[in-house]
């Protein structure tokens, strides 16, 4: 049997995905875009930070498609399949190790090419892709990324490279990567097992993920009980939930809980409090370089748990359609006429408390660094930015499909991300930008959108429940 033979099915079945190769395409087009905008923005003038970030974005790209292939993998791999087929596992762990092995080289190469360290571009793009690999199957991982990144990439621009260049780049490099390629494998192994009770549990995980993920309907057998860390995320919820539950609670609290448990900001407002008490405690150790970057990397963040809880809100709208026609039916429901208003109202109320939250967070990274009460002017801006990802959860979601907004949702984050990048060029290219009038056009705006689109929907017949004029 030829090479061809062996591995091009495998290989032509991420092509023949067709929603997964669009959102792919379409991510990597943007970030494609991306690169050309920021070359025409820095312009020679970048810093080792821009620089950096211009050769990660191509390598992101190629992230991307490896882990749409590895999640193509894992449906290859069904438990029936792994002990029926002969050598489909040995062979999808090849070719999944091949394709990481070449996007690793990769960066390795023009990380030469650019910085003159092709060892380190190695080891970085090995840690990076091993923890990729594992959070397919550890989905805790995710949120000790998403609380490490402002502080591990703060450190690797100012104070990594000192520390690195007494050290001699060839060893590091040789020891470093015996634990990645170890890891790597065995995070293969572990996502691709060899059929058995463990196989049969870890698919029904996934299965069940990607069912959320694309709102379809997992079997009774199929469902899991849930993990420890999100028990712990839900426990919040859990607890206004029982509290709403009680005789006589107000009508737009228990209507919230008919959307889903994504419309409960807890989780969103926990991270936000979390990161900036790490960003305070790890900054005192790092250098005022560090410090600057990490705070400012940190405010990103908090401004981006904003989105994410947008995000999961005009999501579970939308998916518990049938839960909102059961409340309807109750006693204390609401009238039809108060829906709109009910919702709209509480919503908003919810998404801009996230958002005070996250900007008193980002206030107070600032002051620490300026050491008296500051708002820097792009933290203005970004947080005035930032209040039009709270404009997509004013639709009607009478006429909303079941089913998320997963590519309207990756453009939006690809821009914030194009946004983000551009206003930390400026802060370098154009110390003296006017942040604070840029932020006021843009919180202008959002308010008077936002307010049109209220009194559109105050219009509207009732919006929920949702999906029931889908077509």
């Amino acid at each position: 049997m030829t090479l061809r033979q062996a591995y091009g099915p495998m290989l032509a079945q991420l092509v023949q995905d067709s929603a997964t190769r669009r959102q792919i395409v379409r991510a990597t087009l943007l970030l494609a875009v991306g690169e050309i905008l920021l070359l025409t923005l820095y312009d020679g003038r970048r810093g080792q930070a821009g620089t950096l970030v211009l050769v990660c974005m191509p390598w992101v790209a190629l992230q991307l498609w490896c882990g749409a292939f590895l999640k193509n993998a894992v449906r290859q791999n069904r438990p029936e399949y792994a002990g029926l087929v002969p050598h489909l596992r040995n062979r999808l762990i090849r070719v999944t190790a091949a394709m990481y092995a070449v996007e690793i080289a990769l960066l390795a190469v023009v990380s030469g090419l650019v910085f003159g360290h092709a060892g380190y571009g190695l080891v970085f793009g090995g840690v990076f892709t091993v923890l990729s690999i594992l959070m397919n199957r550890y989905m805790a991982l995710a949120w000790v990324m998403a609380l490490a990144i402002p502080f591990g990439m703060s450190y690797a621009v100012n104070d990594l490279p000192p520390l690195l260049a007494g050290l001699n780049e060839a060893a590091v490099t040789a020891v470093a990567m015996v634990p990645i390629v170890l890891l790597g494998g065995w995070g293969l192994h572990l996502i691709l097992p060899r059929g058995g009770d463990d196989h049969w549990r870890w698919q029904a995980q996934f299965n069940q993920r990607q069912d959320a993920l694309t709102c379809g309907r997992s079997s009774t057998s199929a469902k899991s009980a849930p993990s420890r860390l999100r028990q712990v995320m839900q426990s919040f919820y859990l607890a206004a939930l029982r509290r709403d539950s009680q005789r006589g609670v107000a009508a737009d609290r228990a209507l919230m809980h008919a959307i889903g448990p994504g419309a409960h900001p807890a989780r969103m407002i926990a991270f936000s409090l979390v990161s900036t008490l790490l960003a305070l405690v790890i900054g005192r150790f790092l250098s005022d370089g560090a410090r600057t970057g990490m705070t400012i990397a940190t405010g990103l963040m908090q401004l981006g748990a904003v989105l994410m809880y947008a995000i999961s809100v005009a999501d579970d709208v939308v998916l518990h359609g049938a839960e909102q026609q059961l409340y309807f039916l109750t006693p204390s429901a609401p009238a039809a006429a108060r829906i709109n208003r009910l919702l709209v109202t509480t919503v908003l109320r919810r998404a801009l408390a996230a958002w005070l939250v996250s900007l008193a967070c980002v206030a107070g990274l600032d002051s620490v660094l300026a050491d008296h009460l500051s708002l820097h002017g792009v933290s203005f801006a970004m947080s005035m930015v930032v209040l039009w990802t709270v404009t997509p959860l004013l639709r009607n979601y009478a006429v909303a499909p079941a089913q998320r907004l997963g590519v309207t949702w990756t453009v939006v984050i690809v821009i914030m991300v194009l946004v983000c990048l551009g206003a930390v060029g400026l802060l370098q290219l154009a110390p003296n930008f006017p942040w604070y009038e840029v932020g006021s056009v843009a919180g202008l705006g959002a308010l008077i959108y936002m307010v049109l689109r209220f009194r559109a929907l105050m219009a509207l017949p009732p919006v929920l429940p949702a999906g029931r004029l889908a077509v």
